[in-house]
């Protein structure tokens, strides 16, 4: 009993952890439709700003924050700069913020360097549920996870400006007739998703090495969990891919090395596309 209660905790938090840095792919994919290719070198971006404010003596919640506006500021450069001409280009914004993700990892190298780097456990320690146990800065994580995307579905099905976000997710043209300021909402909505890419960097600092191309397969899984959740299912795809692929991986992962597991579960997320190419949640 004790060994499902681990598993089920170990697939929860997964879960939560791959929410949480998949929510800013999703919030920018989910409204302005640009595969944000660069979410992978702003999340590393997000760790180095967080490594480096904590080295020169800063609390890490504080570094934290840093992070996240200092990333989303540099979300905001390049929305205003580059992406905001090729808005209609689906095409030409994958391959530029790839390029971007290029720039910026090679940046970081000039930068920081190449070593590997590492942030102290802000909360070590262990939190007993039940007969298993769980990181108490896993389980922290795994809580802010939950908020944001509480606090995501509250912003958009209570307030005003959600309903303007839902609009243009289902009616591009229509929410435009009817007055929705696209430019403005196409800026904000970048730099948010940046931010939050930034945000999740610093969180997850502690919890892996911290090196350039960190953000790499971060951005792989993240953008399966966002495509198999659903497209323009911000909060409940988001919520679902993650779900599967985090969750999936770590059941493949008692039976297989962790490589191996991953493999697997990518595979099943094509073979799942095949069947449904906009997700599980998605509309067409």
């Amino acid at each position: 009993m004790d060994r499902v209660l681990s598993v089920l905790l170990d697939v929860v938090t997964s879960t939560l952890v791959l929410a949480l840095v998949s929510l800013g792919l999703a919030v920018v994919f989910g409204l302005v439709r640009v595969i944000n290719m660069g979410h992978g070198a702003m999340l590393a971006l997000g760790a180095y700003v967080a490594w480096t404010c904590v080295n020169r003596g800063i609390p890490f919640p504080v570094a934290v924050l840093v992070a996240t506006v200092a990333v989303g500021i540099v979300g905001l450069v390049f929305e205003v700069l580059v992406i905001r001409h090729f808005y209609e280009q689906p095409f030409e914004t994958l391959l530029i913020s790839w390029g971007f993700y290029l720039v910026v990892t090679e940046l970081i190298k000039l930068v920081w360097g190449t070593d590997l780097r590492s942030l102290p456990n802000p909360l070590p320690g262990t939190l007993s549920v039940g007969g298993a146990g769980i990181g108490n800065y896993v389980a922290v994580i795994s809580l802010i996870s939950a908020a944001l995307l509480t606090a995501t579905a509250l912003v958009l099905y209570r307030t005003d400006l959600g309903v303007k976000v839902r609009a243009m997710i289902q009616n591009r043209d229509m929410a435009l007739m009817l007055g929705v300021n696209a430019p403005r909402m196409y800026r904000s909505v970048f730099a948010v998703g940046a931010a939050l890419a930034g945000l999740a960097g610093a969180l997850i600092a502690p919890m892996f090495s911290i090196e350039p191309d960190m953000g790499t397969l971060w951005l792989v899984r993240s953008f399966f969990a966002v495509i198999v959740g659903g497209l323009g299912a911000i909060v409940g795809g988001t919520l679902v891919g993650s779900g599967l692929i985090g969750g999936a991986t770590v059941v493949f992962a008692l039976f297989s090395k962790q490589v191996f597991a991953q493999t697997v579960v990518f595979a099943l997320a094509v073979i799942a596309l095949r069947f449904r190419p906009v997700g599980i949640l998605g509309r067409r």
